[in-house]
């Protein structure tokens, strides 16, 4: 195998962090169209928490959070989302 073949191939290392990346990128995409619509899908949440990592938790947190204090009557399945990151 030649030096240029094994440049080719990922290391175990670096494919568990372009496999983060793209979680972290396609994770900030979520929270940011989840931040922008008015009622954001099941789906979309679903998604975001099967993505979260621990450390992303406090985002989705306060993702869910402004979505509660900004409608006058919130979402029960909201309320619920965010009280289940509580525990």
């Amino acid at each position: 195998m030649s030096q240029s073949d094994e440049d080719d191939v990922l290391s175990p290392r670096r494919e568990a962090e372009r496999v983060l990346t793209v979680r972290e990128e396609v994770l900030d995409v979520l929270l940011e169209k989840v931040g922008n619509d008015h009622y954001p899908s099941a789906a979309m949440l679903d998604d975001i928490e099967r993505l979260l990592t621990p450390w992303r938790r406090q985002d989705y947190a306060e993702v869910l959070m402004d979505k509660i204090r900004q409608d006058r009557y919130p979402s029960r399945h909201l309320i619920e989302r965010a009280i289940r990151l509580s525990g």
